[in-house]
């Protein structure tokens, strides 16, 4: 079985968390789709989910993430004036 290092499908400024958890969630899409359609997977989903974001076929989106206090007060701000 092949075991690929997370380097090898995130770029480095990725995090390893939403690698895992985007995995995890195309495992469990690829399960709900085997039954829907009476399939027995041969090969386990978390592989399977590995191979497509190898593949390019999906691959993890993050909303960026404010670093500075301005940006935070200003991300909330924002957010308050959305809200009134």
């Amino acid at each position: 079985m092949l075991k690929p290092s997370a380097d090898l499908i995130i770029d480095p400024s990725q995090s390893r968390y939403a690698l895992v958890v985007g995995i995890a969630k195309r495992a469990r899409e690829i399960v709900e789709e085997a039954e829907k359609a009476d399939q027995i997977l041969v090969e386990k989903p978390v592989d399977l989910a590995v191979h497509d974001f190898m593949d390019q076929k999906y691959k993890i989106v993050e909303p960026p993430i404010a670093n500075d206090d301005d940006d935070e007060e200003e991300i909330l701000a924002e957010a308050e004036e959305k809200q009134e």
